[in-house]
């Protein structure tokens, strides 16, 4: 993850820099295509419109339907986007990730401290990443892997993940009630390809016998 550098190049002069202001493309206050840093003011992206690369600290980045941006970095602002967005690329530090259906992320979703939520008809090119954020998947397609630190992962519907389900270890975990545990909660009609890796204490509702058997438990971690 490109988090320790992610401030510091949103304060690098790039095609806009603004600073306390909205940024929008879709009008003459920004060129379609060109990339965007903002310190302290939001980033919108009008319905039809592809901004370059775009990277926001303290502010929100809003993306239209059928609109797109190539590599989204926000430290302190959450991502917001229609329906048929296509972008590349997301890395966010303490914000949330939504969209409102047919989302297409060309590589992968990280996030530090927000909660990932992906609508139905979406596809992920790459793996979503939390450290202490839930991930949220409605008919979803994945194409390598989930993991997660700290929170807990919703899967529904016709979601298929191509990788594992990973849980990574905490070390503060260890020995906490099962109240304090995150939880995976899958349901019956989803794919996963993979195993499901718990390398810490994890609550599970897990519809699916097969997908119960993928469960591979870490020699630490106690269900």
């Amino acid at each position: 993850m490109k988090k320790l550098t992610l401030a510091s190049t949103a304060m690098l002069l790039s095609a806009s820099l603004l600073s306390g202001c909205v940024i929008h493309v879709g009008d003459a206050s920004a060129l379609e295509g060109g990339d965007l840093s903002s310190i302290l003011g939001n980033i919108d992206i009008a319905e039809g419109k592809h901004a370059g690369d775009i990277s926001s600290v303290n502010g929100n980045v809003e993306i239209s339907d059928h609109a797109g941006a190539d590599e989204v970095s926000i430290v302190n602002g959450n991502l917001e986007m229609g329906s048929h967005v296509t972008v590349r690329n997301i890395d966010i530090v303490n914000g949330d990730v939504s969209a409102s259906s047919h989302l297409t992320v060309l590589d992968g979703l990280e996030t530090v401290n927000g909660n990932v939520t992906l609508p139905s008809h979406s596809k992920i090119g790459g793996s979503v990443e939390t450290v202490n954020g839930d991930i949220t998947a409605t008919d979803t397609k994945i194409d390598k892997h989930i993991e997660t630190r700290n929170g807990d992962i919703t899967l529904s519907g016709d979601t298929h993940v191509m990788g594992d389900i990973v849980y990574k270890e905490n070390e503060n975990s260890w020995g906490d009630s099962s109240n304090d545990k995150p939880t995976l909660s899958i349901s019956g009609s989803v794919i996963v390809d993979g195993s499901i890796v718990l390398n810490q204490p994890v609550n599970l509702d897990i519809e699916s016998e097969a997908l119960k058997q993928k469960v591979v438990v870490s020699s630490r971690s106690a269900q």
